[in-house]
C-alpha cells in the first residue's frame, strides 16, 4: 500500500486555520461514536470492491479504552482506508511499467481535520470515492451482485454451434440467453438453433465486443459462462482503476476506452461526440495513459521509425515504382534531401522513408498529437474497413479514429475555426498544422466494466487480458510487471521534423 505525504507545513496550516466556532478540534480524542462510524465505514469497503479484513478489525478497534493509544490505532485505520479510496489499493506502476497517468489529486489531512471537527466521520470516506456517475453505477452494480447472486445456467464445453444444430448445448445456449434478458420466452426443449436464437446471440455477442457471427464460439462460450463470482472481480478491477484517474478528467476532453473500441469526445460533463475505433495489437498494446492534445495535422506526411524502416528501404531498393505509387520517398539522413531511388547509394548512404500525404498514407487523413513518451497518437487510417469488426485490434499501438474529420471538427472549434474551412482542409492537397491554443487533456483508457446511457453496466472482452492481474494485486497476489509493448514499428509519427 502505498505511503501518503503530508507536509509539516500543511500541518501548520490546517493547525492555525480551524474555524473558531469549530465544535471541537480536529486533534481531540477519538469519541466512541466516532470510532463506531469509523468500524462501520471499514465493514462497507467491499462495496467499493475493497477487502474490510485488509484493515483494523473494528471490533478490536471499539475494544481499546479510550487514549492516545486508540488514537493512533484509529487514525491510521483513517488513513489507510481513505488512501484506498482516493488513490487505489494497487500502485498501477506495479502492473505497468509503462504508467504516466497522474494521480487523483486529494489533499488526505484536510478531509481528515474536517472530518474530527464535524463528526463526519463515515461522510468523509464517501467524499474521497471518485464521483463520476460510471463509478457509482459498478459500485451499484457490484452491490445488487453481492446481496442478489444469480444461478448462472451453465452451457456444456463443445465444438462451435450455430444454425440448424440442436440438442443439450442448444438447449443451454436458449436457457442462458433468456436468463440474460436476450430472449423474450424460454421456449422448448429440443428445438434447433434458429434465426431468433441467432439474433439473440448476436444482440449478446456485440454488447460484449465479440465477433458478433450469431455462432457459439470458444469466447462467446466463456462470456455466456462468466458467473457472478467473475463478474464481480471484474467489477472489483474496474473500481479500481477509477480510483487510478484524475478527480477532474477536463471540461473539455478526450476518452479513449481501449476495451471497448471507443472514442468519446466530452464538454462540460457529457458525452458530446463518440466514434468507433481501432486499437493496438496483442502484439503493440495501446498503453493507458494522459496527455494533451497540443497539434492537429490534417493532410500529414509519414515518417517511418529511424532504423527500423528496413521494410520500405527494401522496397525502394527492389520496386522503387512500387514505392513511389505508394507516396514513400527516400530522405538523406545527413542532409534531409530527398533522394531519388536511382542515386542512392546502398553500400555508404543512410536513408530514411517517409510517405507523402494522399490516399495510402498510414496516418490518412489526419492526426492529433499529444506528445509522450510511448509514440502514440490518434489518427485516421486508410484501412477503414476494419471498422466493420466488432474487435479491432488492428493498429501498431496507435488508435485509429472513424470518421476522423467530424473530430477535428469538434477539436478546431476552439481554435475558431468553422465547420467549413476544417472540411475545405481536409479536402485539400497541402499540409495544415495547427498548434492549439486551447489544449484537449486526451486520456486512453482501460475499462471492462462501462455504462450505457441508461446506466446499465456492460462488461466488454477483455482483449489484453489485464484484469486479472489487477485482481490479483487486489487479493495481494502481486503479478509481474506488465512490459511496455508497444511494437518499435509503431505506426505513430516518430522525430518528425
Amino acid at each position: 500500500m502505498r505511503v501518503a505525504f503530508v507536509s509539516f507545513a500543511a500541518l501548520v496550516l490546517l493547525a492555525v486555520s480551524t474555524p473558531a466556532d469549530a465544535q471541537r478540534n480536529w486533534t481531540a480524542r477519538w469519541t466512541d461514536a466516532e470510532i463506531e462510524a469509523l468500524g462501520f465505514a471499514v465493514s462497507e469497503a467491499w462495496t467499493h470492491g475493497l477487502d474490510p479484513s485488509a484493515y483494523t478489525d473494528p471490533e478490536a478497534l471499539a475494544a481499546m479504552p479510550v487514549g492516545e493509544a486508540r488514537d493512533r490505532a484509529a487514525r491510521a485505520a483513517w488513513f489507510d482506508y481513505a488512501e484506498d479510496l482516493a488513490f487505489g489499493h494497487v500502485d498501477p506502476h506495479d502492473l505497468d511499467a509503462d504508467w504516466t497517468t497522474p494521480v487523483r489529486d486529494q489533499d488526505l489531512l484536510t478531509h481528515y481535520a474536517y472530518a474530527r471537527e464535524t463528526g463526519s466521520i463515515y461522510e468523509s470516506f464517501e467524499a474521497l470515492a471518485p464521483q463520476h456517475p460510471d463509478y457509482v453505477a459498478l459500485r451499484s452494480e457490484l452491490i445488487r451482485r453481492t446481496t442478489l447472486p444469480s444461478a448462472a445456467i451453465q452451457i456444456p464445453p463443445g465444438p462451435s454451434i450455430g444454425l440448424g444444430d440442436a440438442g443439450p448445448r442448444v438447449d443451454a445456449v436458449r436457457a442462458r440467453l433468456y436468463e440474460l434478458g436476450f430472449l423474450p420466452e424460454l421456449g422448448h426443449a429440443g428445438v434447433a438453433f434458429d434465426r431468433q436464437l441467432e439474433t439473440a446471440l448476436i444482440r449478446f455477442q456485440a454488447r460484449a465486443n465479440l465477433a458478433a457471427d450469431g455462432r457459439l464460439g470458444r469466447s462467446t462460450l466463456r462470456e455466456l459462462n462468466a458467473a457472478d463470482s467473475r463478474r464481480l472481480d471484474q467489477l472489483r478491477a474496474n473500481l479500481e482503476r477509477w480510483r487510478w484517474l484524475p478527480a477532474d478528467l477536463g471540461d473539455r476532453h478526450i476518452r479513449v476506452n481501449i476495451a471497448d473500441y471507443r472514442l468519446e469526445a466530452w464538454r462540460d460533463g457529457r458525452v458530446e461526440r463518440v466514434h468507433e475505433a481501432q486499437i493496438g495489437s496483442l502484439y503493440a498494446r495501446t498503453p493507458v495513459f494522459s496527455e494533451a492534445m497540443s497539434i492537429v495535422e490534417i493532410n500529414p506526411w509519414w515518417y517511418t521509425p529511424i532504423g527500423l524502416g528496413q521494410p520500405w528501404l527494401r522496397a525502394f531498393q527492389t520496386s522503387p515504382g512500387w514505392a513511389y505509387s505508394q507516396g514513400y520517398r527516400l530522405v538523406d539522413l545527413d542532409t534531409g534531401a530527398m533522394v531519388p531511388a536511382r542515386d542512392a547509394d546502398w553500400s555508404y548512404g543512410r536513408y530514411r522513408v517517409i510517405q507523402a500525404p494522399g490516399p495510402n498514407n498510414a496516418m490518412g487523413k489526419v492526426k492529433f498529437l499529444f506528445p509522450n513518451v510511448h509514440n502514440v497518437y490518434i489518427h485516421d487510417t486508410p484501412h477503414r474497413d476494419l471498422f466493420a469488426n466488432a474487435q479491432r485490434s488492428e493498429s501498431s499501438g496507435c488508435v485509429r479514429v472513424q470518421d476522423p474529420e467530424s473530430l477535428a471538427v469538434w477539436v478546431m472549434d476552439a481554435e475558431g475555426w468553422e465547420p467549413d474551412e476544417v472540411r475545405a482542409a481536409f479536402a485539400g492537397q497541402s499540409t495544415v498544422r495547427v498548434r492549439l491554443r486551447n489544449t484537449i487533456p486526451v486520456h486512453m483508457l482501460y475499462f471492462t466494466a462501462v455504462t450505457d446511457r441508461v446506466g446499465d453496466v456492460r462488461f466488454v472482452h477483455d482483449v489484453y487480458n489485464r484484469d486479472q492481474a489487477v485482481i490479483d494485486a487486489l487479493d495481494g497476489r502481486l503479478p509481474e510487471l506488465e512490459p511496455g509493448l508497444v511494437d518499435p514499428t509503431t505506426d505513430a509519427e516518430t522525430a518528425a521534423p
